[in-house]
């Protein structure tokens, strides 16, 4: 191993036994005013740049460093201490590799010819899988502003439906992930959400669904013609029963353009719940049934639902001697 000798301006070898018995301390002129390279090389970093979110795997490796050196990177994540060769002999690199979906993180080693080594390091996102809408409801029928939303994306940012009609005309809403979402096991979205189209009300909308991921990847639903809007409730004019021993005849008087059926529920003298149908049609706005109850006190929760899942309900108590 050579030492500078300032006063004579020149390197003399080391001094190990093996160096002394063939090489005698001679000093050598090497040109004069030669310096020792003890600084690593300089690393920039042009891309990909730290925090940035890629729409593809693919991603442009932009490097540059002052002096010839070898690059490597090491994957931090899933590396597992291996180096992966970027150049050699190189004074900077400018093109694409690929990398894995979600976050990545690498460090960049720069070594130059004496083996003076610099480090950085830089973080970046991957998401170039666009999301999937699997399902939207309502399809057709009849709606009263309820919508659900199933969706596949591992980042979502932004859920909008566009909704309406020409009179009086389209708007947006959007579904909030966080408290109108929830995620299976599947990494699968349902969300339930709730629109007021009390403006569209007996009129028949147009709607669709579209997405946004943390890069920006968009994805639009089909458009669903239909479904027809009611958001009116149906009415009970009038509920009476009438107590025939063990039998109670109900007779409900309702006024409910897209009826879909009355229900009754009630609990039993035992402590269970009792539910079924009244009727599915009215004859002239009447809707007519009669059950059997043992001896008890009993309250009858009588519930009216329309096609779009307006309901309305009205409590009928009695007692059965």
């Amino acid at each position: 191993m050579s030492v500078y000798n300032v006063t004579d301006d020149c390197y003399v070898h080391g001094v190990w036994p093996k160096c002394s018995e063939t090489i005698p301390q001679e000093c050598s002129n090497v040109g004069g005013n030669t310096t020792i390279d003890s600084q690593p090389p300089i690393l920039t970093i042009n891309n990909p740049t730290e925090g940035a979110i890629y729409n593809s795997r693919t991603v442009l490796l932009d490097l540059e460093v002052n002096e010839e050196s070898d690059i490597h990177y090491l994957d931090l994540i899933n590396g597992r201490g291996r180096y992966t060769p970027v150049c050699t002999n190189c004074f900077g690199y400018e093109r694409t590799r690929s990398f894995g979906e979600g976050l990545n993180k690498l460090q960049f080693r720069a070594k130059d010819v004496v083996g003076n080594t610099a480090y950085k390091n830089v973080s970046f996102f991957v998401d170039s899988d666009k999301p999937r809408i699997l399902k939207t409801e309502p399809k057709n029928g009849f709606t009263n502003g309820d919508f659900s939303i199933e969706f596949r994306e591992d980042n979502p940012t932004n859920l909008y439906i566009t909704y309406g009609d020409t009179n009086p005309g389209f708007n947006v809403h959007e579904v909030n992930i966080s408290e109108e979402c929830e995620l299976d096991n599947n990494e699968k979205y349902y969300c339930d959400t709730h629109i007021d189209l009390s403006a569209y009300d007996g009129h028949k909308i147009q709607y669709w669904v579209n997405i946004t991921d943390i890069a920006y990847n968009r994805v639009d639903s089909r458009k669903i013609n239909g479904p027809n809007v009611d958001t009116t409730l149906p009415v009970i004019n009038s509920l009476i029963h009438t107590i025939d021993k063990k039998y109670v005849k109900f007779k409900v008087n309702i006024t409910e353009e897209n009826f879909e059926e009355a229900t009754y529920s009630y609990t039993d003298t035992n402590g269970r719940l009792r539910d079924g149908r009244l009727c599915s049609r009215l004859r002239d706005g009447i809707c007519e049934k009669k059950l059997s109850f043992r001896t008890g006190h009993y309250d009858v929760s009588i519930q009216v639902l329309d096609k779009a899942g307006n309901s309305v309900g009205q409590l009928v108590s009695f007692d059965i001697a």
